[in-house]
């Protein structure tokens, strides 16, 4: 019986720790003084909680390709804004502007907004979401 109830508590805190160290803050991250734009292929969209990814394919200042990840707000804060995952179709071109993240990652970013060709422009968080209330 004590065996089973350290297990139960052990596989507890293990997944309270799992869901804790997954979840952070912008400004753990990201610098909201390092603004970043990147126009790329979108090749995939994790649209998952605690924070949703937008995954691009871009062209570098040397002709390579590059793979980059943006992160953003969970699912749920976007679709509350009127933000569908399906706004972001794999295959379309779009360009993020976002921050940069704070230990220099190569291609690694928080989007602000959305900017697609036909010049529609979607805002998902604040100008510098450090000062943003749902941090």
């Amino acid at each position: 019986m004590k065996t089973g109830l350290r297990l139960l508590l052990l596989g507890a805190f293990c997944a309270a720790t799992t869901v804790a160290h997954a979840h952070h803050s912008f400004s753990g991250i990201f610098d909201g003084d390092k603004p970043i734009e990147v126009t790329g292929v979108i090749t995939k969209v994790d649209w998952v909680n605690p924070h949703s990814y937008v995954h691009l394919q871009a062209t570098d200042k040397a002709g390579q390709k590059v793979d980059w990840s943006f992160e953003s707000l969970p699912p749920a804060f976007l679709k509350r804004a009127g933000f569908k995952r399906e706004m972001l179709p794999i295959g379309a071109t779009v360009t993020i502007y976002g921050f940069a993240a704070r230990d220099g990652s190569q291609h690694l970013g928080w989007v602000k907004k959305y900017k697609f060709p036909d010049g529609r422009e979607i805002q998902v968080t604040a100008d510098n979401p450090a000062d943003a209330k749902f941090n």
